[in-house]
């Protein structure tokens, strides 16, 4: 399956360097930035992986973000992220990662609330009871409610660029700008965990009903919060290992195996049962989840590229 599935992105890599997220798809960021991340290790990928950095290096816009493809115009601090840690394995894109990091702190927002809730926070912080429930996070798209994903992914890549930065002769952040962002950005997530632990797309409860949590929301917010080990994070990778063996979800079962070779859980049977969905269909060909899927291979041999040192 490994040697199938770098023949196929190698095969549909668009001519700018690009990848869709299927063949002969227009660019994104997403697909790319996944695909470049699953080719880095791989020999014979030298000249794919050349054109897909030099790729994101022409589409970063001034502010230093990326659209969400070559057909937006919008920038996108989760796109953005996503893009920043491909790029950190590369040292001469040090201050295209340092833009990116500034984009993405710059788009670091609370949820927008009307006026009267606004006053309304403001007096009841008056009262030593208080507890902050509308912490700042990021976006699918401005100007619009916070998620878990794309806060998970911006931290994720905010943490790696301090630990690219800080083995850095030239030292690019400065941390105490960044872990004050990266500690409110993780209590949101907390937040937002679900009482049974893991993570839905957005709040953990609406109108009074609690929601369930999803494998892959969980996967990924897991992997963003690799550096902590509290009782949250262990109730949520309970879950997700009870939750994993029902999964169908290819993009699912490839991201779990990554989360779970980061915190030392046997990740073999998720990466055979993802193998079979792979034989089945292909993937359907998208270039997402097969490179998720040749990511998650890789963590098995001991290359995470979520890793955080």
């Amino acid at each position: 399956m490994k040697t199938q599935i770098v023949n196929f992105l190698l095969e549909y890599q668009n001519k700018d360097g690009s990848w869709g997220f299927s063949p002969g798809k227009a660019g994104a960021i997403e697909p790319t930035a996944y695909a470049l991340m699953s080719l880095i290790e791989e020999a014979g990928a030298r000249e794919a992986i050349e054109r897909s950095v030099m790729f994101l290096r022409k589409t970063q816009t001034p502010r230093g973000a990326w659209a969400v493809s070559t057909q937006d115009s919008e920038d996108a601090a989760w796109a953005t992220a996503l893009a920043g840690i491909a790029l950190l394995e590369f040292r001469e894109c040090q201050r295209v990662c340092r833009t990116a990091a500034e984009f993405v702190i710059s788009s670091f927002e609370k949820h927008p609330r009307p006026w009267i809730l606004r006053v309304a926070d403001w007096m009841r912080s008056f009262d030593g009871s208080y507890v902050e429930e509308n912490l700042r996070g990021w976006k699918w798209t401005p100007e619009t409610a916070n998620w878990v994903e794309p806060t998970s992914y911006a931290v994720l890549f905010l943490k790696k660029f301090l630990q690219s930065s800080a083995s850095s002769s030239s030292p690019q952040a400065s941390s105490r700008d960044i872990n004050p962002v990266i500690a409110e950005a993780e209590s949101l997530l907390y937040q937002r965990m679900c009482k049974e632990g893991g993570w839905n797309y957005g709040n953990a409860r609406v109108l009074g009903e609690e929601l369930r949590p999803y494998p892959l929301t969980t996967a990924i917010t897991l992997i963003a919060l690799q550096d902590l080990s509290g009782p949250d994070c262990k109730k949520s990778l309970g879950y997700l290992q009870r939750e994993v063996p029902h999964e169908r979800s290819a993009l699912a079962l490839c991201m779990a195996v990554l989360c779970f070779n980061l915190y030392g859980v046997q990740a073999e049977p998720w990466m055979r049962a993802a193998a079979a969905l792979y034989d089945e269909a292909r993937f359907f060909h998208n270039i997402k989840t097969s490179a998720l899927a040749l990511m998650a291979i890789q963590s098995l041999n001991g290359n995470n590229a979520f890793r955080i040192a």
